[in-house]
């Protein structure tokens, strides 16, 4: 007699119990509560120093409202690591409920094997080997597949318990005064051990120190540490993008919910009013960057808020925000603004982004693709700014930027992406002082629009490789005009015009069937527009098809008048998305 073993059906799924909805009202409420000793504490400072008081008992009185004052500030601390930690466990259950969701699709599929299984078995009156063979390889997989999820199975119940652990112990660490007063401001055991070792963000370590560090962690304490420490993680370079992006967003929900509360009790301060503005601004960019959805594949890549710290540069703020999987993607760019952009634009910038990611996957070799607008350093203010004719902003900029990259490539030890750097404007300057005079460790470097190209003379000064920098410059573009071009055309002192056939960089196509008759400043903003010239071959070199862009003439000094730029003698084109032979005349 043949036996043919069919495995059990297992396990029986366990979904995570729980509303996330409900935590985050939660959250939301112990924020408002966080807002009001913000309030108190701020209060007691004001109110320490009054007029025409003096002696004992002003001096006692002093002592007190100074007292009252720090014990807020710590009790306001300790509330808002509560509440960030009931907002990553409202994350978290959210996440955990998603894999059981597919835990439970996978197990149907797997019943539904398992029931055509036994039919087929029950069906055969006289099988030949041939067929035992194949129902027994067919129970084969199917008790490996039910292995499996038995595993995945075990593997969610456990994050579970975990997520639900670290949320109980954020309650009790802050359940005593004393500890709710003291220095760790009621943080877990695990979160202070984390940040205790050695290469912890905040401890002057490398962002290769930093990135051993995270990979050394138990999850449990890497989850304790990104409850506790959002502010350090954020910010920290070495870090993988998902875990500065959870940080972030925890910051961000912190941001929204707290100063909105104050908002409400008009208590807001100039300077808050500004923080919660670029906390708004961030919010709007992220929603679009999550929702954006790859044009060759209908899925959401998802955004990455991979830097947030809105108070910084006098309320300017610095923001990132990325679209695609900065950890995983074969291709990734990295996009620089220039000259008045500031946190509250970052939508813009975000939407830049997505038409170089639409560019990038249309007409590509199908790789992965993350792109980045990045706003880490302090913009000048406007066009007619001391700043933004000097180099002082671009210097600072460009080492920033430097490390920034250096974070970036550090996050991932493995395989490291295509990585290209785009600088637009002034952003083209700060671009050029990174790979001059700090190594910028990219394989592409991108101007357009600039002003001059800074420290470098010509594009060898700066060029990650032969052949990889890459200028577009639409020939109406004001801005463009200003690069030092011979010896009559000195106008703008912020370097060479790296369009220019001394400077001897690969110039592409970026003129725009929008262009002006004349020079204009609305022509500096077309560089990211939808079916552009530039924008095509930007997403060209972001994929890394350097024969496929396409090469426009350098511009050239006649010596005795200004210079001469033959693109502006070419009529300009659209390129049609999806269709690279495809070039469409106006």
């Amino acid at each position: 007699m043949t036996t043919i073993t069919v495995p059990a059906s297992e396990p029986e799924i366990r979904e995570p119990e729980g509303s996330p909805a409900g935590a985050d009202q939660l959250a939301e409420r112990l924020f408002t509560a966080v807002g009001r000793y913000d309030e108190v504490a701020t209060e007691a400072g004001h109110l320490q120093s009054l007029q025409g008081w003096w002696g004992e008992a002003y001096d006692a009185y002093r002592g007190a409202a100074s007292r009252a004052g720090d014990e807020h500030d710590a009790m306001a601390t300790t509330l808002r690591r509560v509440a960030r930690a009931v907002t990553a466990y409202a994350d978290d259950l959210r996440a955990h409920q998603g894999v059981a969701d597919d835990l439970v699709s996978r197990k149907g599929e797997l019943d539904a094997d398992r029931s055509g299984l036994v039919a087929d078995i029950n069906a055969i009156t006289d099988a030949t080997p041939q067929d035992v063979e194949v129902l027994r390889a067919r129970a084969a997989d199917l008790r490996l597949a039910y292995r499996r999820l038995v595993e995945d199975h075990a593997d969610l119940q456990r994050a579970v318990r975990e997520n639900e652990q670290r949320l109980r112990q954020a309650f009790e660490a802050g359940t005593s005064l004393r500890d709710a007063l003291s220095a760790t401001g009621g943080a877990s055991d695990t979160a202070v051990e984390a940040m205790n070792r050695p290469g912890a963000p905040g401890s002057g370590a490398s962002p290769s120190e930093v990135q051993r560090w995270w990979a050394g962690l138990s999850e449990a304490q890497q989850q304790a540490a990104l409850a506790a420490y959002p502010s350090l993680l954020g910010q920290a370079d070495g870090l993988p993008a998902s875990v500065r992006d959870e940080a972030n967003r925890l910051l961000l929900d912190d941001d929204l919910a707290t100063l909105a509360a104050q908002r409400d009790d008009d208590t807001l301060s100039p300077e808050e009013a500004q923080r919660l503005a670029n906390a708004e601004a961030t919010q709007e960019a992220l929603t679009d960057a999550d929702g954006f959805e790859d044009p060759t594949t209908g899925e959401r890549p998802g955004g990455r808020l991979w830097l947030y710290d809105p108070g910084a540069f006098d309320g300017d703020g610095r923001v990132a925000v990325a679209i695609g999987d900065l950890d995983t993607a074969a291709d990734v760019a990295v996009s620089i603004p220039g000259i008045t952009t500031e946190t509250t634009d970052v939508a813009v910038g975000v939407s830049d982004a997505i038409n170089l990611y639409e560019a990038t996957r249309f007409n590509g070799d199908g790789s992965s693709v993350a792109t980045m607008f990045w706003l880490g350093y302090d913009t000048p203010e406007g066009a007619i700014d001391l700043d933004t004719i000097t180099r002082g902003r671009a210097e600072d900029g460009g080492e920033r930027l430097a490390d920034a990259i250096d974070g970036l490539r550090a996050s991932r030890p493995g395989e490291a992406a295509h990585l290209t750097v785009i600088g637009h404007s002034y952003g083209s300057t700060t671009t050029s002082y990174a790979a001059t005079d700090h190594a910028l460790a990219v394989d592409d470097v991108a101007l357009i629009g600039s002003p001059g190209a800074g420290p470098a003379d010509t594009a060898d000064d700066l060029s990650p490789g032969e052949g990889n920098v890459w200028v577009g410059r639409n020939s109406r573009d004001a801005v463009g005009f200003f690069g030092d071009e011979g010896w009559w055309h000195n106008p703008g002192g912020l370097g060479v015009d790296p369009s220019s056939e001394d400077f001897d960089a690969n110039r592409f196509e970026a003129e725009s069937v929008l262009r002006s008759d004349h020079r204009s400043f609305a022509d500096h903003s077309r560089y990211y527009d939808h079916d552009s010239e530039s924008l095509y071959n930007l997403g060209r070199i972001v994929d890394g098809q350097h024969d496929a862009v396409n090469a426009g003439d350098q511009t050239y000094d006649p010596w005795w008048r200004w210079a001469d730029d033959p693109e502006g003698e070419r009529e300009p084109s659209t390129w049609v998305p999806g269709r690279s032979e495809t070039r469409a005349e106006p």
